[in-house]
């Protein structure tokens, strides 16, 4: 019987593979953490293409592979990880029968994949990594394996892996799968250089209107590298939304009725002036002790990005971080725009006014959801700083995020409109002048710096927070 092609197999034979700059860190951990009996963590939401990236490896870095899926795995195969890890002769042996394939000690990968399914199978590596006859590779989220009871106490999380986060893919790599090397180019110098891109704005700037509404889910970016049909890309998005919603109504950890409220409200609560959530516009009686499990559900499950304001701005931020207010971004600007028109029937006019924004939409709250993005998608920690009147409760200065440079905390500023004052950036420097470097604005105009603040395209974002 002839063998059933696997999904990175089906996506380099149909054309549509996509480039990630993830794989060259999975690469590097194979060169120089597999082999010290150190295991890899894929981690990230559904389909953001981690199991894609996790067979990329094993087709291209190992001579052979085993990929055990505990969404689908049988109660046989599950079996082995409780059962049989005191023979692991015998455990490896029924494995390799059971998916007819042989492993070679030194040459081979396990691919445990969704490990978050099935805990048994988490707790069985520690074991299967001191007998180090193969590597070890997972993906999955974080939710439902974080201990949340009694009977899960039981059970002992490994300690000897390294985690990789997987996200959307970047408006980087999304130049890079449309073959814009000389775009990629010229990117890279403005934001080396800190020079003006000029004549090319525009049509970079068109580019990134184009990423924005298509999104970073692979699935979605490759309907649209393929087609160009951003009705197909609808489809997959809102499909993509489903899956998350079951995948809510599915968990029994949190209230999922909650967790739902919390993901529906995203985009009402991102269009207020402040977008700081405000639970009360789920229930005026709600509060934040019923509502703080679904929110770190979905935070866990890569689903949303939580955003805290902190206190004292330092080098370490999170030592201030003030648990009682949040904002809460979408992990993918795309889905974003799918979940505030889902009530629309797109249209091609529909998609073709929304590329053009002649739609009157919020625009700064797409803009803000996407720069949350790229902070997250570049190893940061989503923060932000807000100071209010302690009488009146009226907010007197509020910086939209906040990232380390240089050992200095850099305020950012997310402009959308014309209005690029820039009060509470002045502010925030002269209060905490000895800690933070000088402000940016990230706005729809080009690299500029005035008045000493630092100007930058919005679309430079993921450049300005690798730097």
């Amino acid at each position: 019987m002839e063998r059933e092609l696997d999904e990175y197999e089906i996506a380099m034979q149909s054309g549509c593979y996509l480039q990630r700059e993830t794989y060259a860190r999975l690469v590097r951990w194979k060169s120089e953490r597999a082999r010290d009996r150190i295991a890899c963590f894929l981690r990230g939401a559904r389909r953001v293409g981690k199991s894609v990236l996790a067979l990329e490896l094993a087709h291209r870095e190992y001579r052979s592979f085993i990929k055990v899926s505990f969404d689908r795995a049988s109660p046989e195969i599950k079996d082995l990880f409780v059962r049989n890890l005191g023979n692991l002769d015998d455990f490896y042996d029924r494995l390799m029968v059971a998916y007819d394939q042989m492993l070679y000690p030194g040459e081979s990968l396990l691919i445990l994949d969704e490990i978050q399914l099935f805990k048994p199978a988490r707790q069985a590596i520690k074991t299967l990594l001191l007998d180090g006859r193969y590597d070890i590779l997972e993906t999955g989220s974080l939710a439902s394996i974080v201990k949340s009871s009694e009977e899960e106490e039981n059970y002992l999380l490994p300690s000897e892996e390294d985690t990789i986060d997987v996200g959307p893919l970047s408006f980087r790599e999304f130049l890079q799968n449309k073959a814009q090397e000389t775009t990629l180019r010229l990117l890279d110098a403005a934001a080396r250089e800190r020079k003006p891109i000029g004549a090319a704005y525009g049509a970079i700037n068109r580019l990134f209107r184009e990423y924005l509404v298509v999104g970073g889910m692979p699935k979605a970016m490759r309907t649209y590298l393929l087609s160009g049909d951003l009705s197909m890309v609808e489809e997959e998005k809102r499909s993509i939304l489903a899956l998350y919603r079951a995948d809510i109504l599915a968990q029994r950890k949190v209230q999922p009725a909650y967790a739902l409220s919390i993901l529906d409200l995203i985009p009402s609560e991102l269009s207020h002036h402040d977008s700081r959530f405000r639970l009360t516009h789920i229930d005026s009686s709600a509060r934040l002790r019923e509502y703080a499990a679904p929110l770190q559900w979905l935070s866990d499950a890569g689903i949303a990005t939580i955003c805290h304001p902190v206190r004292d701005p330092s080098p370490l931020p999170l030592l201030t971080i003030d648990p009682t207010e949040f904002k809460v971004y979408l992990l993918d600007t795309g889905l974003l725009y799918s979940l505030s028109y889902l009530s629309v029937s797109p249209d091609p006019l529909f998609f073709k006014r929304l590329l053009a924004d002649t739609l009157h939409a919020n625009e700064g709250m797409f803009a803000e959801n996407y720069v949350a993005q790229a902070l997250v998608g570049s190893g940061n920690k989503a923060c932000h700083y807000v100071k209010r009147d302690g009488k009146t409760y009226r907010t007197v200065m509020e910086v939209d995020f906040l990232f380390i440079e240089n050992a200095k905390i850099t305020p950012v500023e997310v402009k959308s409109s014309e209005d690029y004052s820039h009060a509470s950036l002045n502010k925030f420097k002269a209060t905490f002048q000895k800690a933070v470097n000088s402000g940016v604005i990230l706005y729809d105009g080009d690299i500029k710096e005035q008045e000493g603040i630092r100007y930058y395209p919005l679309f430079l974002a993921e450049w300005l927070f690798r730097a």
